[in-house]
């Protein structure tokens, strides 16, 4: 205890002697290999969360319902929406009908019938339109004219991706509608039947299959493709409140209820691909390891700065020791001296992450290919970062004062190598 009660006094008066802007860009040093940790593996993993976010916001909801493995459909449908319809912790549900359509738009002015039809083939999905708002809130990603209105028919909202000028040069390879635009008219065929709709809107988002998709009213749907059975193909269910723990409690309720008789039941998470879920843990994994070699660097930093700081005051240390100063106590004051360093500049980048960075890129994600990517610094991850390079900044502390101080005594004071 005297060996540490000296060794904080010394460290203290080290580091207020010490020259300030050598303090400053020490402490900025650290305050970039703290960010550089956090930072990196968070903008990698948010790749994955942005699309995660983006399909669970715009296509699979809190919670999904889908059929069984041994059925083609959701069995009674109504009876599940009646249920749904008294749990006070959902805010909206969409039932949706699911049907593989071809879609032709130049069926009416093409004149050579040799000539290449400009169609395709889809998903088209249906729904209530307002069920649908309240869940996905599609309306918010139409670019091109607008949303379903009430009491409409005739009309279709077609998928981003459906159409050549979306698909950035792909379009010869997955196919796309060319030259239509909201206003024109396309023929939607399901196993022979056909009927002409108006193209009311183009629809564009980074969620799973929404821009690949058309859309259409249920009732149109079904009345298209001869289907009377109001048996769902799908159900997705939006919740007052987006935690886990929440999908997990009202999924309970409705397997209380008996409903995966009819259908099964899975919360967002559950519905997840493995290999999403995979492809984060990796990019995790990748910019931590990019992250440890500014760690590296750090310490290399903190021990040449801690070793020049030792070898220019050798002769004091020398005098310490000489008047009896227990060496584990000099040993103690530079190992402070880089805690020093360590806390406040993780302290820095910790109020920068939190502080800035993440609200920064949650209202301006970046814009990547296939998803809005935001900055995820969880603070469990954060605070075992900041174990490891505070631990290593102990050790780059502690190396240097240890081959100074054990030096001999004489040798130090007299300046002898």
């Amino acid at each position: 205890m005297r060996a540490l009660r000296i060794g904080i006094l010394l460290g203290w008066r080290q580091i207020q002697r010490s020259n300030p802007w050598t303090t400053i860009l020490i402490i900025f040093v650290m305050m970039l290999t703290f960010l550089n940790l956090i930072a990196v593996s968070g903008i990698l993993v948010g790749l994955i969360a942005g699309s995660e976010k983006a399909v669970q916001e715009k296509s699979i909801g809190n919670i999904v319902i889908t059929a069984l493995d041994t059925e083609d459909e959701i069995l009674e449908t109504e009876t599940i929406r009646r249920t749904l319809a008294t749990i006070p912790e959902i805010i909206g549900f969409s039932v949706r009908y699911q049907k593989g359509v071809q879609i032709e738009a130049n069926y009416s002015t093409r004149r050579d019938l040799q000539a290449e039809a400009n169609i395709i083939g889809s998903q088209a999905i249906g729904f209530d339109p307002w069920e649908e708002e309240l869940v996905t809130a599609l309306s918010e990603n139409i670019v091109e004219g607008e949303y379903f209105q009430p009491g409409e028919s005739g009309y279709i909202v077609l998928g981003a991706l459906t159409l050549e000028r979306y698909t950035a040069g792909f379009a010869d390879i997955t196919g796309a509608l060319k030259e239509v635009y909201p206003g024109d008219k396309v023929r939607v065929s399901i196993n022979g039947a056909s009927r002409e709709f108006t193209v009311k809107g183009i629809i564009n988002a980074k969620a799973g299959g929404v821009a690949n998709s058309v859309y259409l009213p249920a009732s149109e749907l079904r009345r298209l493709s001869g289907n009377p059975n109001r048996n769902a193909d799908e159900i997705i269910i939006r919740l007052k409140d987006d935690r886990p723990a929440t999908a997990t409690a009202v999924k309970d309720i409705l397997l209380r209820q008996g409903l995966d008789t009819y259908a099964k039941i899975r919360t967002f998470e559950e519905a997840l691909p493995k290999f999403i879920t995979d492809i984060k843990n990796t990019f995790n994994i990748l910019g931590t390891f990019i992250g440890s070699i500014g760690i590296v660097v750090a310490s290399i930093t903190i021990f040449i700065i801690i070793f020049i700081n030792a070898l220019s005051r050798q002769r004091q240390i020398g005098i310490l020791k000489g008047i009896g100063i227990d060496r584990r106590a000099i040993e103690i004051a530079y190992i402070l001296q880089a805690a020093f360093y360590a806390l406040l500049g993780s302290a820095l980048g910790v109020a920068i992450t939190y502080g800035i960075l993440v609200g920064y890129f949650e209202r301006n994600p970046i814009n990547f290919p296939f998803s809005d990517g935001i900055l995820v610094a969880d603070p469990l991850g954060t605070w075992y970062r900041f174990l490891a390079l505070f631990g290593i900044t102990l050790i780059a502390g502690f190396l240097p004062a240890w081959l100074i101080v054990r030096r001999n005594t004489l040798n130090s004071i007299l300046g002898r190598k």
